[in-house]
């Protein structure tokens, strides 16, 4: 329900920011993890995040790509930056494994520019961070986005 609520208010904030801002939305409530799933082992957690997508040639428009974002600790140093690819034709976003803590991803929102999204990895869990305004599917493992 977390997510849900920090999707519509993401959506919203992006939605008032439009093209023009240029600095990040910064936002104060984390999104924590929902469910759990079955690999990799429990000392990790997992991430998705489904920032805004683009293609880059009119022949890439049936794929879009969701864009690469960064992830931080909490004090501003920079922990990993993502390449947000997965699947065949490179149209999933990237899952991720974390040691568990406390982190902020910094990710283009679909309709807003940049946002800085606190978020809380918890060992065998997957916390889901949706910016590109869809409905996020569910998952066979029983893991709620």
């Amino acid at each position: 329900m977390r997510t849900v609520v920090a999707c519509l208010y993401l959506w919203g904030l992006a939605s008032m920011g439009g093209c023009a801002a240029s600095n990040p939305i910064v936002l104060h409530t984390p999104v924590g993890p929902q469910g759990s799933y079955a690999s990799p082992p429990a000392t990790q957690g997992m991430l998705v995040v489904y920032s805004a997508s683009h293609a880059g040639t009119y022949g890439q428009s049936e794929y879009p790509v969701h864009t690469d974002y960064t992830i931080s600790r909490r004090d501003g140093g920079i922990v990993q930056r993502v390449e947000n690819r997965a699947g065949s034709f490179y149209q999933y976003p990237a899952t991720v494994s974390l040691r568990p803590g406390e982190y902020q991803v910094k990710a283009l929102a679909e309709r807003g520019g940049w946002v800085v999204v606190p978020i809380i990895i918890e060992a065998g869990k997957t916390t889901v961070v949706n910016l590109d305004g869809t409905a996020v599917p569910q998952v066979e493992s029983g893991v709620s986005r």
